[in-house]
């Protein structure tokens, strides 16, 4: 999947101008989709340079102009033909399993700090996931959370999960590597 269709789908919500937006990576969306200023600033200008995008320009004395971002007819299109399309399969790089294929006697030691190193970053993770849910999320208002936020907080809830099973995996992982 291309940046170019989370920054639509941001622009589809409302006009935003691209300090907004990298606002939202930070936050949000970052917990599930990842991208630098830079690439988001370069994504609107291919946008707009596509007649996706269209921005509009407002002068400030004190500061550098500012340009509010909007989707276009021909952005809207594209993004529904994007959501028409059946997603493939993603990638699976995973530089951690490929440490792991090279396992043996003289080197479970590394790999066993390695492993126990991912999985105390995996725990904090989870803690900060779960902080999040805890701060915002409050069983006695979800059913009144706007649609964009109830697919937030399901977003969050798999990242939970995947976490969970991140660190159960990873528990399996060190008793392995720890009695080659």
């Amino acid at each position: 999947m291309a940046l170019k269709y989370v920054v639509l789908t941001l622009l589809s919500r409302d006009a935003q101008t691209g300090y907004e937006i990298v606002k939202t990576f930070d936050t949000a969306v970052g917990y599930f989709w990842r991208a630098s200023h830079q690439q988001v600033y370069r994504e609107l200008g291919l946008l707009s340079d596509a007649g996706l995008a269209s921005f509009k320009l407002q002068t400030q004395s004190d500061k550098p102009d500012k340009k509010t971002y909007r989707i276009t007819a021909a952005g809207r299109r594209e993004l529904m033909a994007w959501l028409e399309k059946p997603l493939k399969p993603g990638g699976n790089k995973d530089a951690l399993l490929v440490k792991l294929l090279n396992a043996d006697s003289k080197n479970k030691d590394i790999l066993a700090r390695e492993l126990e190193e991912t999985r105390q970053r995996t725990e904090l993770m989870l803690k900060e996931y779960r902080n999040i849910e805890t701060l915002h999320y409050s069983a006695d208002v979800l059913d009144g959370l706007p649609t964009v936020e109830r697919i937030l907080y399901l977003a969050l809830r798999k990242g939970i999960r995947m976490t969970e099973a991140q660190l159960a995996w990873l528990d399996e992982a060190v008793v392995t590597v720890k009695n080659l």
